[in-house]
């Protein structure tokens, strides 16, 4: 069951009284928890109040009641950040009641608010707020900011004497359940008993509110499920006995929470999309804020900040100076605009018989007739064959790529490559050596290059992979994770030599290509925040202790029976178990095998692979090395 969070609209707002009447009336349920404490102990009043309450030590106390970073200061000590004090969360065999001090927007530490220990703990809430003049215009403004910020608030409740008024205000306008409790009327052992006693009523049905048990939610599962099955063609899914698709209500963070309760490890990043972690808080604000200003506008003829704010943000990490960045909705349509730009560059210079592109075996590069065509997967794209353009695939070998361009270089447009990961087509790494090699071929036999970043961009530890090698693309294609994972955004930046053929007063040799929602404003708003995020810097630790854990980790399960090739790069860490490619049966098996240990891995056939979000907690990197050893184990039998 999961901890329960007590919020207050401010200071004095009733958290301690709630959380008295609450002890009391289910002390042999709950424990008591209040992490940081400055003045008077609640901690200590709830020990003596209710003594038989087990109440857990808090964090951090201070003696002089000011806020908790100035008192932490004064006293020569710190408070730990709110990722660590979630993690510092005391063992019990009880559901905790957690209650926070001031309101959720009350300093934490030096740079951080209270409300993102709230959020990173993830548990539902109760509000509580005096129920005095303001409290329904004090308690809205709360639900916003809480609402905003992905918070759980299962009901609010008004302390003090009965105000039906501003009780059916608040259910009415904030759309949630409302109570009334009052304090106890003498403030000891027996007082609380008594108050506690005679609104028993109110306080189980706010239990009922916040804990209910699996069962609850297990028809809200299977309707959404049988509703999917009945109307949803899913992507990469047969229609014949396909595995339940998983039911998922919410994110946060690493966690996927599936519709019957269960908290699921998303270890594979939402299809490699999700960067830092779901609903990231300065991602999610940008969000808000942007769409309180503007939802979208055309795109040709027009322009807005955050767009120009993301190509500028992008080009300051080229390798030349002086590009431009064209706009799209995903990866596959990234990819496709260098191609068609790649190819209109060559005519535009008298070159017109370049129709021919080089990929590389084992590439994928998305699924719309270009991406096809160079990727050119006998599995996924066998069936268009007739329909696809010339393209030729030869080995991730510098110098079979070069005996190819010494024989057709005038008739090749471009070299596309996912530079260091192979990602869909399994995982298959090269080296920054193989890949600085490949360049120089492409750049001998004069032929553009293409970056295909769409998934390796942060994955590897830099922000572009390329430039483990120091190469210099002519076209570089980011999508997955370009806004976060929040929103879907596709960028090609284009080279100042590419761009420069496309600078003529001949409006025909215009490049004419785009989509309805080229350059979203909400996309780019969140692209934006993300570029500042990453700007910070602390992303580059955050991969590397993933890269890290990944060292040991392919050593651990790569001594398994069964496995090959065992192996990690940047973020992720990917293992062959057995044979059959992409439609062997083990897949299966190994999906549902992690899914039993709260983790969601998606291999790709024989291929286990994990590649999870910036932020994702070390225990929680240590329960993906987990599941992936049951998974191994699993697809023996």
């Amino acid at each position: 069951m999961s901890d329960l969070v007590v919020l207050g609209t401010d200071t004095a707002a009733g958290k301690t009284t709630f959380s008295l009447l609450w002890m009391t009336a289910f002390r042999d349920h709950f424990a008591y928890w209040k992490p940081v404490e400055t003045g008077d102990s609640d901690s200590d009043l709830v020990r003596r109040l209710v003594p038989d309450a087990v109440v857990l030590p808090c964090d951090a106390r201070f003696p002089e009641a000011v806020a908790p970073p100035l008192a932490a200061k004064r006293a020569g000590q710190s408070i730990p950040r709110a990722e660590k004090l979630v993690h510092h969360r005391p063992g019990s065999d009880r559901t905790v009641l957690v209650e926070s001090f001031g309101s959720p927007l009350s300093p934490l530490t030096e740079s951080e608010l209270q409300i993102e220990f709230v959020r990173r703990l993830g548990a539902p809430a109760i509000l509580v707020t005096p129920s005095a003049v303001g409290a329904v215009g004090r308690t809205l403004s709360t639900l916003h900011v809480l609402r905003s910020e992905g918070v759980d608030i299962r009901s609010v409740v008004l302390v003090g004497p009965a105000d039906e008024y501003a009780i059916e205000e608040i259910k009415k306008h904030g759309r949630i359940a409302a109570f009334g409790l009052d304090p106890p009327a003498s403030w000891d052992t027996a007082g609380l008993v008594e108050a506690a006693s005679r609104q028993r009523v109110v306080l189980e049905e706010l239990r009922g509110l916040v804990s209910p048990d699996q069962e609850h939610f297990r028809p809200r599962a299977d309707d959404l499920i049988a509703r999917d099955r009945r109307t949803v063609w899913h992507p990469y899914t047969s229609q014949r006995d396909p595995d339940p698709p998983l039911p998922v209500v919410a994110a946060r963070d690493e966690f996927l929470t599936h519709a019957d309760g269960r908290l699921l490890i998303d270890g594979i990043s939402s299809w490699w999309t999700i960067l830092h972690g779901h609903r990231h808080p300065r991602l999610m604000r940008g969000l808000r804020e942007a769409s309180e200003r503007i939802d979208h506008v055309v795109f040709a003829g027009a322009t807005h900040e955050y767009a120009v704010e993301v190509a500028e943000g992008l080009l300051k990490t080229a390798p030349w100076p002086n590009g431009r960045v064209f706009f799209s909705d995903n990866g596959s349509t990234a990819v496709e605009v260098a191609l068609k730009m790649a190819y209109q560059y060559w005519c535009h210079r008298g070159e017109s018989q370049r129709t021919l592109f080089v990929g590389f075996e084992g590439g994928y590069h998305g699924d719309t007739f270009g991406a096809m065509s160079v990727g050119r997967d006998p599995v996924f794209f066998g069936r268009f064959e007739p329909l696809l353009f010339r393209a030729e695939r030869v080995p991730v070998l510098p110098e079979l790529l070069d005996v190819f361009l010494s024989k057709w270089h005038h008739h090749v447009a471009a070299v596309i490559i996912e530079p260091l990961i192979q990602a869909a087509g399994g995982m298959r790494f090269h080296s920054p050596h193989v890949l600085r090699d490949l360049y120089a071929v492409a750049r001998r036999h004069h032929v553009l290059f293409i970056a295909d970043e769409v998934m390796t961009a942060f994955r590897t530890g830099a922000f572009w992979a390329h430039t483990a090698a120091g190469i210099a693309p002519d076209f570089i294609c980011a999508a997955k994770t370009l806004a976060g994972g929040v929103l879907p955004l596709a960028a090609t930046l284009v080279a100042p030599e590419v761009v420069a053929a496309f600078d003529t007063d001949d409006r025909a040799q215009t490049f004419f290509h785009g989509h309805s929602f080229t350059g979203h404003p909400l996309a780019c708003a969140v692209a934006a925040e993300n570029l500042r995020v990453l700007a910070d810097g602390a992303w580059r630790e955050q991969a590397k202790r993933i890269r890290n854990r990944w060292g040991s980790a392919k050593f651990d399960l790569g001594e398994l029976p069964g496995v090959r090739n065992a192996r990690a790069c940047g973020t992720v860490l990917a293992l062959d178990v057995g044979s059959g490619g992409y439609l062997a049966d083990v897949g299966r098996r190994m999906r549902a095998a992690c899914l039993d240990h709260g983790v969601l891995l998606r291999p790709l056939g024989n291929v286990l692979y994990a590649l999870p979000p910036l932020r994702t907690s070390d225990a929680s990197l240590d329960r993906i090395v987990t599941a992936m050893r049951a998974a191994i184990l699993a697809a023996k039998g």
